[in-house]
């Protein structure tokens, strides 16, 4: 760095966008989902895998990482994504302000005997929810990991007992070619390591949301008692 130049940084209230799907009400919603969206994506669109939902039981809120840019080829398509390299653990902790807020808007305040409360990370969007958790530990049931991975550079140890009651999963498909048998190692790894808890599966698809399989998760986990 040339003489006399530094870095600097400041904390500093920005705007932030998210997409919902559904109503929240007192009398009928059911289930309150947070959803995560992956590296390139944006919730305006990760909001559509939610559209076959129960909009009166169900109240989906998929928020959106702070940093957009545009995602390179024939069209300048705006997307967005949750940290970088650079600067990461400020980027952490602006996600992790972001969605205390959220969650304080939404989920803070509703009755936790009546309703569920529902965490779901895709890709690049895991990481950030469990950095999230981590970080703030905040009541749900469920945690879903579809085709992501949890963060290997912090431990859940002391977080057994916060942990101990919840659900947690990762679904992934036969043909993602980010989750390979070496990367699904290392998330293992990360889970023995910790003493972590996920019911793992694996579905016939690519690195994506596959709708078919996401609502026999849905059936199988969230409408039953299992």
């Amino acid at each position: 760095m040339a003489k006399h130049i530094s870095h600097q940084s400041m904390t500093v209230a920005r705007t932030a966008h998210y997409s919902t799907f559904g109503s929240l009400n007192k009398k009928t919603t059911k289930y309150i989902w947070i959803v995560m969206h992956g590296y390139g994506q944006i919730a305006s669109r990760i909001i559509n895998k939610f559209d076959k939902l129960d909009p009166e039981e169900h109240f989906v809120i998929a928020v959106e990482g702070l940093n957009r840019f545009y995602w390179t080829g024939e069209e300048r398509v705006p997307v967005a994504c949750w940290m970088t390299s650079r600067d990461r653990y400020d980027e952490i902790n602006d996600f992790t302000r972001y969605l205390d807020q959220i969650y304080q808007r939404y989920v803070s305040h509703v009755n936790q005997d009546t309703v569920e409360v529902i965490l779901m990370g895709f890709s690049q969007g895991c990481a950030t929810m469990w950095r999230w958790i981590h970080a703030s530990q905040p009541h749900y049931d469920i945690a879903i990991n579809w085709a992501g991975w949890i963060p290997e550079d912090i431990s859940y140890r002391h977080l057994e007992e916060y942990l101990d009651d919840k659900q947690h999963h990762l679904w992934y498909g036969d043909e993602d070619h980010f989750i390979t048998d070496e990367a699904l190692g290392d998330i293992k790894k990360v889970i023995d390591d910790n003493n972590l808890s996920l019911r793992i599966e694996k579905f016939k698809g690519g690195h994506k949301i596959v709708r078919s399989e996401f609502q026999r998760f849905v059936d199988t986990y969230i409408l039953t008692d299992s």
